[in-house]
Formats: C-alpha cells, sequence, structure tokens
C-alpha cells in the first residue's frame, strides 16, 4: 500500500547545533580558501578573486537554505522523482555539452562560472533512495527490490565514471552503508570486500607484470577446496561454484579495464597510491608537496597568512581539492585535529537526527548525508596524506566552489527540514 512518507502538519524547532556546526566550517573553509589565494605581501582584509566567488557561492547558499526552510515538505517529497531524473539527464547532457576540466568532462561552462551536475547527483540519488523505501516499506527480502535500490545510486555512478570522474563516483558507494542499515544483506557487504580484494591483486599483477594465471589458479584451488568439503551439500557446493566463476570474471574485467580502458596517468595514479612506483617530480609531486605543507604545521601552526608552503603555491589546488593542506599548515596538528573534531561533530549529530525520524524517508535521508559526507571527509584527507589515490574530490564546506557548496547546503538543509516534521 503507497502512503507519504512526509506531512507538514507537526512543526519543530529547527536543529540548532547542525546549523550552528554548518556555519562554523563554512566560515573555515572561506579563511581557508582566502590564505590559499592570498599573494604573498597581500594584507588580511584584500581578498583575491576567488575569495571573493566563494563567498558569492556563500550568498547562493543562504538564498537555496531560506528557499528550503520556508519551503512545504509535501513539496519537497513530490518533486523527488523529478529531481532525481532531472540529475540523470544532467550528468547525461555534460558528457555532450559539458567542457573537460583535469581529464573529466563533468563540467558545465558559463563564463567564467563552471556547474558540476554530479555533485547534485548525490542528493538527487540520496532524496530518491529514500522515497523509495519510504513509500513502499521495503524490506530486502527479494532480488526485485535490492535490484531498484541499488539502481538507484550505481546508474548515476555509473554515468559519473563514464565522465571519468573516478573521485566522485566513487562517494556513490557510501549508499551501500545506508542500505546495510536498512537491513541489506550482509554476504553483499562481504561480497563487495571481496570483489575489492580481487581487484587490487589483478592490479598489482597488471603492473608488476606477475602472469595473471597465478590469479585463476589460486582462485581454482581454493574454489576446489571448498567445494571439496561442502560436497555433501548440492545447494552450497553449487553456490561455491557461482562465486567462484563470478568472481574469475571479475578478475577478468578488471585487468582488461586497467590494460586497455583507464587513461595511462590514471594507471600512475593507482600504482604510486598502492606504493609500486615513486615519482616524487610528476605524478608524485603534489602529493610530496602535501605532506611537506601538512608537516610543516607541526603542534600548533605557523599562524593564518603565514605558511610558506600556502603562501608560495607550492601545492597545486590547494584552494580546492587540497585545501587540508591549509589548515594543517597554517593551524598546526592542533588545528587540524579540532576541524576534525567539528566535522565529526557534524556527522555525529546528522546520525543522532536519522535515528530519531519516525518516518523512513528521514532516516534514509539523514544516513545517506552522513555517509556521503563522511566518504568525501575520509577520501579528501586521505589523498593529502598518500593514503588513496590523487583522484579529485572536494572537502565538504571547505573546498572552493559553487557545486559542491550549494549541493551539500541542499542536502543538509533539506534533512533538517524533514527533521522538522518527525511526527
Amino acid at each position: 500500500m503507497k502512503y507519504s512518507p512526509l506531512n507538514n502538519n507537526t512543526q519543530e524547532k529547527i536543529d540548532g547545533l547542525s546549523i550552528f556546526l554548518f556555519i562554523v566550517l563554512v566560515i573555515i573553509g572561506f579563511l581557508s580558501i582566502s590564505s590559499a589565494t592570498s599573494d604573498v605581501n597581500q594584507e588580511f582584509y584584500s581578498l583575491s578573486p576567488i575569495a571573493i566567488k566563494q563567498l558569492i557561492w556563500i550568498g547562493g547558499s543562504i538564498v537555496i537554505i531560506f528557499t528550503i526552510l520556508y519551503s512545504n515538505v509535501v513539496v519537497i517529497d513530490y518533486f523527488t522523482y523529478g529531481f532525481y531524473a532531472v540529475a540523470i539527464l544532467l550528468n547525461i547532457a555534460v558528457l555532450f555539452l559539458g567542457r573537460e576540466v583535469s581529464g573529466a568532462k563533468s563540467w558545465f561552462g558559463f563564463g567564467g562560472i563552471g556547474i558540476q551536475p554530479s555533485e547534485f547527483a548525490k542528493v538527487a540519488s540520496a532524496m530518491a533512495l529514500a522515497k523509495y523505501l519510504g513509500t513502499y516499506g521495503i524490506r530486502f527480502q527479494g532480488a526485485r527490490n535490492i535490484t531498484i535500490c541499488l539502481l538507484i545510486f550505481l546508474l548515476p555512478m555509473a554515468i559519473i565514471l563514464i565522465q571519468n570522474d573516478t573521485g566522485s563516483a566513487l562517494v556513490f558507494l557510501s549508499f551501500f552503508l545506508v542500505l546495510y542499515r536498512e537491513g541489506l544483506p550482509g554476504f553483499i557487504l562481504i561480497s563487495a570486500v571481496w570483489l575489492m580484494f580481487l581487484a587490487i591483486c589483478r592490479i598489482v599483477s597488471e603492473a608488476t607484470g606477475i602472469s595473471s594465471y597465478y590469479g585463476y589458479g589460486l582462485l581454482l584451488g581454493l574454489g576446489s577446496i571448498m567445494v571439496f568439503f561442502a560436497r555433501k551439500d548440492r545447494a552450497v557446493s553449487t553456490l561455491i561454484t557461482f562465486i567462484a566463476v563470478v568472481s574469475a570474471a571479475f578478475y577478468t574485467i578488471v585487468g582488461t579495464v586497467y590494460s586497455s580502458i583507464l587513461q595511462p596517468y590514471q594507471r600512475d595514479r593507482i600504482e604510486l597510491v598502492l606504493g609500486l612506483k615513486s615519482d616524487d617530480r610528476g605524478l608524485g609531486f603534489n602529493l610530496r608537496q602535501s605532506k611537506i605543507a601538512i608537516g610543516a604545521g607541526e603542534l600548533w601552526g605557523r599562524g593564518y597568512l603565514k605558511g610558506t608552503q600556502t603562501k608560495m603555491g607550492f601545492v597545486p589546488e590547494q584552494h580546492t581539492d587540497f585545501i587540508f593542506d591549509t589548515i594543517g599548515e597554517e593551524w598546526g596538528f592542533v588545528g587540524a585535529t579540532v576541524f576534525l573534531l567539528i566535522f565529526c561533530g557534524l556527522l555525529t549529530r546528522i546520525v543522532i537526527l536519522a535515528e530519531r525520524q519516525s518516518t523512513t524517508f528521514g532516516r534514509v535521508l539523514g544516513y545517506s548525508l552522513a555517509c556521503v559526507l563522511f566518504f568525501h571527509l575520509s577520501i579528501n584527507i586521505g589523498m593529502t596524506i598518500g593514503l588513496v589515490p590523487t583522484i579529485g574530490i572536494p572537502l565538504p564546506f571547505i573546498s572552493f566552489g559553487g557545486s559542491s557548496l550549494w549541493a551539500f547546503t541542499l542536502f543538509l538543509f533539506t534533512f533538517l527540514r524533514v527533521d522538522q516534521v518527525r511526527k
């Protein structure tokens, strides 16, 4: 039986703590962008063109906030699928009409302004998933329900991969955690981890010249041993055989994609992170300078506008993907820790709000927001210290850019608006 998961009858106060933490993060972001883009002899009050542009984006975010807070929540529910459809169409259109930035064709250009529709696809996917699960009271008991839920976020993920925007595409994997919270069988998560392990093994094999037959032999051996011990249970042995065949097929596909589809610079980045290649002057330059900048901050930092790595522009893209370097150098370990505590405080608060929702829509939307933010934070910070590839992903509310700031503002305040009408 269908029902609307939201109503506008009950009005609670909007969560002030979440808004406060949001404001603090946006201020930290603006100050960091202003510092990272300032000239060596620039005064504190003299803003760079990039900092001024960020102020404009912040002004746009304020408009988004008030538009959402003064909207009828039933309207949000009603237009959810339409928003999702528009997001999908825009991400397809950008493949033909967009401009290429850093190897990814994922931007619409309007003069000096760029809009990245993949950022809004994350919000749209979260809302569509929340509406589907909430409207039909879905339980993960059939292949049809699981398939539809997966397609809701895997479809935009596939389109964004075609755009060659790997960083944004990877964030969609965070929705698996949301589905697990809603009852997705644990074996699916285990399967995902197993496939990641196989992918890494095949990449290492391709990069080092080790014959792929060793991998096939290992799969055959493990599968044969498991089938032997489960031979009395036909269903189990059939399942093991199926898993082995799928694993072998996936192992083959990864090898083909890695050697024939990925661009050389993408393979180099992956090999650099896996420790298979060292290149401090080429692809490793960004990472090396990033580590130097963070390490230069030591315990207390060099002080605002006093970071040498920041002021001299040694770290490329420091006002966007590597903005955390500015925080680390100028405010040190203590400042970086305080920043992470503030961000994690917002994540924790979102989870608390999600758990108190009386509707599936609100709970799924809240967990989607928390998981997407967590993935962005983890990948971005991991990128700056060399734990993950340099794939280009913004730090929410901190990095320069209107698309990211507007999308996450829309995401956060849509959830807070839904929280206002909880029963």
